[in-house]
């Protein structure tokens, strides 16, 4: 058993030294506690239970402390034993962390230590204020330190074992290392918890923030691969390609055009022809009906002299009467008899004839009147269908007429509307081309090729994002803040997003971004306007 205690009569005489009982098997920690406190301290150690009960029935002690990290069961005993006593004596119990709650039930316990056991705790339940950590024991108290008989310490303590002295050192390293842990863990819980505490300030400040402010939007940068970006680039694919199909359809309508123009042209030569062939046959008629008409007159005139000699005054009679007077003879009155005879089939071969050209001449009139009415069709353009009925000879030349005006209808109708299609197609393709040019200006089909930054800004916060509002970007969303570019024209559509801080689905639009300051970009909002808080 070794004993340290105070061998300093001033502080004896104060009664200020604390006795205490150490009993357990970690003498050589305990005693590092307390070497700084020589002369405010009695300390005695002992490592068995039966020597510690002499010691507590002989003499008083102010703490008991019982080491029970190793879980000996004849230290156990003692806990009961100094409760027993009732001499004011303070138990203290060093125990492993899970037994902790075990030994507080045991009566007479005040206090329980978990292990490992940290100096100024242990100095705290005896009673002593820490040292300062140079503290140095003075030189009369080092050399007069005495045991209870007055025997010097030196003298009185036993040498400890090499092994015994190895486990203190150890012991001891392992003490300050548990004893840096616990400074650091406690430095870096308060850290923590400030960490903790500033950012639920700052989460609750952004909350006030989202909900008053209405200068806020969302910078984003555009580029191919982007959503709206590939929607813009198939708009404007389909827009060039309607715009190449409109102007092959337009190649295609005038290459029909100059066709039919050259049919029209082919069927009005065509037209021209058959009314000059109408106009040739009405005179060939005409001359035909002219000379007609003059032997009509002539075999008139002879039917009718034949007509004249026929009648019963005429020849006849007077043939009757010279046979009768004699003044022929049979014969002569029979030949002149067959006269009369031949001349009367000569009649009727002259009206016969006279019916016959009466009837042709009826037919040059309907073929004049045929081939006028073709001529008057052909010349004014006007349907054939008043064209009236001719002679088989005239059936051809109808024909071609008929089939000259059809062609010329037809290639003048293609014609016509194929102007009307080239129109049409001309006026869609500078539509296309005007929606092109359009698209092509604006922001998003330049991202196409290049990169471009935009904001999105919910119609809730439009009036701070106006065409050349000043932009201002922050380092922590609202402090910090510097001047970033401006705003610039706002592109087509609707757009939606989310919250950046709620989360939230909202509706709002892109403005074009001409920013200034590298990395404006790339943080969460932007601000319109003038800066938050005006710094």
């Amino acid at each position: 058993m070794a004993i340290v205690r105070a061998n300093d009569p001033l502080a004896l005489a104060d009664h200020a030294v604390r006795r205490v009982l150490y009993v357990g098997h970690e003498a050589d920690e305990i005693c590092h506690f307390v070497t700084q406190h020589v002369g405010t301290i009695d300390i005695l150690y002992e490592s068995k239970a039966t020597a510690a009960i002499q010691l507590l029935r002989t003499k008083p002690f102010d703490v008991v402390m019982v080491d029970l990290r190793h879980e000996a069961h004849s230290l156990q005993l003692l806990l009961p034993l100094v409760g027993d006593l009732g001499t004011g004596t303070k138990l203290v119990v060093i125990s492993p962390f899970n037994n902790v709650g075990h030994y507080l039930a045991v009566p007479g316990v005040a206090r329980v230590l978990a292990a490992p056991v940290r100096e100024g705790q242990f100095l705290r339940v005896i009673g002593l204020a820490p040292k300062p950590k140079h503290y140095t024991m003075p030189h009369h108290l080092s050399e007069q330190a005495a045991s209870e008989d007055g025997v010097p310490l030196k003298s009185n303590m036993a040498k400890p074992h090499p092994a015994v002295a190895g486990a203190g050192i150890i012991s001891l390293l392992l003490h300050q290392m548990m004893v840096v842990i616990s400074t650091v863990y406690k430095r870096s819980a308060t850290v923590l918890l400030l960490t903790l505490f500033t950012a639920f300030l700052f989460y609750g400040f952004l909350i006030v923030f989202f909900l008053l402010s209405s200068g806020w939007g969302a910078p984003m940068t555009l580029t191919r691969g982007h959503e709206l970006v590939n929607k813009v680039e198939r708009e404007l694919t389909e827009l060039r390609v309607a715009e190449s199909q409109t102007n092959q359809k337009i190649n295609e309508a005038q290459y029909a055009r100059l066709k039919a123009e050259r049919e029209l042209a082919d069927g009005e030569l065509m037209v021209r022809y058959a009314a000059d062939t109408a106009k040739k046959e009405m005179k060939k008629i005409n001359r035909l009906k002219k000379t007609l008409g003059a032997k009509i007159a002539r075999l008139d005139r002879v039917r009718l002299a034949l007509a004249r000699e026929l009648r019963k005054d005429g020849i006849a009679t007077d043939l009757e009467k010279l046979y009768r007077s004699r003044l022929i003879n049979k014969r002569s009155y029979n030949s002149s008899s067959l006269g009369i005879l031949e001349a009367s089939q000569r009649l009727a071969a002259v009206e016969s004839e006279i019916d016959a050209l009466a009837t042709e001449r009826e037919n040059f009139d309907m073929s004049l009147e045929m081939l006028q009415s073709l001529e008057d069709g052909l010349e004014t353009g006007e349907p054939l269908s008043t064209v009236t009925a001719s002679s088989s000879d005239l059936i051809l030349l109808t024909k071609q007429a008929i089939d000259a005006k059809g062609m010329f209808d037809n290639a003048y109708e293609r014609m016509t509307s194929t102007d009307e299609l080239i129109a049409e197609l001309s006026e869609s393709r500078q539509v296309l081309r005007r929606q092109i040019n359009a698209v092509e200006a604006s922001a998003l089909a330049r991202a196409v090729d290049r990169r471009i930054d935009v904001i999105f800004v919910p119609y809730s916060n439009r009036s701070n994002f106006q065409p050349g509002t000043k932009l201002h970007s922050c380092a922590f969303t609202a402090f910090m803040c510097v001047e970033a570019g401006s705003v610039g024209v706002p592109l087509p559509g609707e757009v939606s997003s989310v919250h950046p801080f709620f989360g939230k689905p909202i509706r709002g639009y892109f403005v074009e971004a001409k920013l200034t300051l590298d990395g404006a970009a790339s943080r969460e909002i932007i601000h319109g306007g003038r800066k938050p808080f005006f710094f």
